[in-house]
């Protein structure tokens, strides 16, 4: 039976309340939207969709190569909206840290090696805050709600020090985690903070 899975990092339990009380102004002046609770805040690092149980071992044999790589530093932006603010589906709030997108590359490149198929959009380093729901009316995305009030971005940042294989898994209350393996960053290799 397959499993659906992804590569993701977590930010810590008070980054992930602050941000919530962050985004409290905009919660209650956009309706229509299915907001995603705190504790389901991550970071997707890589969706791998559903794979085959046998395959798990070479999904933990790719994420090995990201084991020797810095931990670092990684704070939250701002928020934005896919496909576009003017017609928003799913609200998100940016994650800002220059070793992310090389984390990605060199992840992609040990799952392409491995005969995983390569990444079909860009990577943008993001935590999804809010779904539109089917059917539901969304009003576009003003700049004012784009700014994250409350804590200053110092209190939004946290130490990125390991990623995560996640097995999701779909109900009708919404998904659940399951972190099946981990890999810690050792602080061996080339990415520098």
């Amino acid at each position: 039976m397959p499993l659906r899975l992804f590569f993701a990092l977590w930010p810590p339990e008070q980054v992930r309340r602050r941000l919530w009380r962050s985004i409290e102004p905009m919660r209650h002046a956009v309706d229509g939207v299915r907001w995603v609770p705190p504790e389901r805040y991550h970071l997707t690092l890589r969706f791998l969709g559903d794979v085959p149980a046998e395959l798990v071992e070479d999904l933990v044999a790719a994420a090995q190569a990201l084991e020797a790589e810095k931990p670092f530093r990684a704070t939250l932006g701002s928020v934005g909206a896919f496909p576009r603010r003017a017609s928003p589906r799913v609200y998100w709030v940016s994650v800002k840290a220059r070793p992310l997108p090389r984390l990605g590359e060199l992840l992609d490149a040990a799952l392409l090696a491995r005969g995983f198929p390569a990444r079909k959009r860009r990577f943008q380093p993001h935590l999804t805050v809010g779904r539109a729901r089917p059917r539901g009316s969304t009003r576009p995305l003003q700049r004012e709600q784009a700014m994250l009030p409350g804590p200053g971005a110092a209190s939004l940042a946290f130490d990125v020090r390991a990623i995560d294989l996640v097995r999701s898994e779909l109900f009708p209350t919404g998904p659940r985690y399951a972190n099946i393996h981990r890999v810690v960053l050792s602080g061996k290799g080339m990415i520098a903070e």
